[in-house]
């Protein structure tokens, strides 16, 4: 039976579930309180070239994310990435030209409200009524939120109270910057990874990457416990200490045409739900996303795929 479904949150877990769900018959709307689409799997576009300033790469483990991989490929929305320093085995995809290149072919044809958020949901007769900030309201058959499990539970859990369990999933923050620079900063690696504790514990040449611009552009990554301890630093005061440290590493002063920095409050998951996707007893809510299976993006993929297969298994 075709329902009309609302999806909350355009990173790779609600874009999986609305493809799936809009492909197998049902109407799907899609919000996104953001300008951009991929959630963490972020793109910035300035006049100083691209930055990847969320996910740096994915790697594919299980067969259904590798066919994915290989299908965006085929559509020149994914590439391998093989930078000079990697330190990891198996391929490295990114997405084309940006990391955000990765959900766009899911979303084609598909009904996507962008800067729309969703503050309230209530359960009526006729169905589940999501109301945004601008006070507009439109009644579902059924509800997927797929953002950042702390907001995910603070709109489920007034509806249903099982959805407090998502209170136990633990995320890490991190302090991104992005540095745009007019000459290539040769005494920087393409790559680099340190640790938790670091004020840069990852750096990348994001122009190294395929079917980037050739403007040299970093983007340097703080570690998670340092941006823990950071996190409510100004914006600005950010981006001097992360030069600072970027700096140290280059060995010598650098002017940037570019720096801005990007704070992630939910950037990494570090106590997972356990289970794929979390839903009310009705089967008219749940949440998905990096939060229930770990806090690689094909963990989060996983999670809106097997919802679906729920779904059309018992639909």
């Amino acid at each position: 039976m075709r329902e009309k479904i609302a999806i909350i949150g355009a990173g790779i877990a609600g874009c999986t579930a609305a493809r799936m769900l809009a492909d197998a018959g049902h109407e799907i709307v899609l919000f996104e309180k953001s300008g951009g689409t991929g959630g963490r799997l972020s793109t910035r576009r300035t006049e100083f070239g691209e930055f990847d300033h969320g996910a740096q790469y994915v790697t594919a483990k299980g067969a259904p994310f590798r066919s994915l991989m290989a299908a965006l490929s085929d559509q020149n929305a994914a590439a391998r990435w093989r930078p000079t320093g990697q330190d990891r085995e198996g391929d490295w995809f990114v997405g084309t030209p940006g990391m955000s290149g990765l959900v766009k072919p899911m979303l084609k044809g598909l009904n996507v409200h962008m800067r729309t958020r969703i503050v309230d949901m209530q359960r009526r007769e006729d169905g589940i009524v999501c109301t945004t900030e601008q006070a507009e309201e439109q009644v579902f058959d059924r509800v997927i939120v797929a953002i950042p499990s702390p907001q995910a539970s603070a709109l489920l859990s007034p509806v249903d109270r099982i959805f407090k369990a998502l209170d136990d999933v633990v995320y890490m923050p991190c302090w991104t910057s992005m540095f745009g620079f007019e000459n290539p900063i040769d005494t920087l690696p393409n790559l680099f990874r340190g640790d938790d504790t670091m004020t840069i514990s990852w750096l990348a040449r994001n122009n190294t990457k395929p079917k980037r611009s050739g403007v040299e552009s970093i983007c340097a990554q703080a570690g998670a416990e340092w941006s823990r301890d950071n996190l409510e630093m100004d914006k600005n005061e950010a981006v001097s200490v992360m030069q600072a440290a970027l700096e140290e590493m280059a060995g010598r002063k650098l002017a940037p045409v570019y720096a801005q920095a990007h704070r992630w409050r939910y950037a990494r998951v570090d106590k997972p739900l356990g289970m794929p996707f979390l839903a009310s007893d009705d089967g008219k809510l749940f949440a998905i996303g990096d939060g229930m299976l770990g806090g690689r993006v094909e963990a989060a993929f996983e999670s809106g795929r097997l919802l679906c297969a729920h779904l059309n298994a018992t639909s």
